[in-house]
């Protein structure tokens, strides 16, 4: 009777062992997940940010454009320079748009956060279910 509990507990040992090493791998592809997710929301939110910086340029260029037109002319370097000033937002916005596009789509899996398909039961990568 004492070898088949302790047959039992080693089972069960074992069993909570392996329950814990899964519970690891899903909190640690979780927090993959939330890592990307904060990430795409940063990057999301300094494009905002740029699209903002760009239109305010933007106005500043029609309030100079519309200045001349009603005979207070602006030097051309100055609306140059805004006009610069655009150019630098816009290829900021353009790099932040091509982070934003190699960033990975889908579902992916939650123990280890390989890309995984749709329809997919476990994860080719791990194993682990989804």
């Amino acid at each position: 009777m004492n070898e088949k509990l302790q047959n039992l507990l080693d089972l069960i040992q074992r069993t909570a062992l392996q329950a814990g090493d899964l519970a690891a791998d899903a909190v640690y592809g979780a927090g993959q997940m939330a890592d990307d997710l904060l990430s795409s929301a940063k990057l999301r939110v300094r494009a905002a940010t740029v699209e903002g910086d760009i239109n305010g340029k933007l106005m500043e260029v029609g309030e100079m454009v519309y200045a001349t037109h009603t005979g207070n002319p602006t030097e051309s370097e100055a609306l140059l320079a805004k006009l610069q000033e655009i150019d630098e937002l816009k290829a900021q916005l353009s790099d932040i748009r091509d982070a934003l596009d190699r960033r990975p789509r889908g579902k992916v899996c939650p123990a280890c956060g390989a890309a995984v398909r749709e329809g997919d039961t476990f994860c080719g990568e791990c194993g682990g279910p989804l």
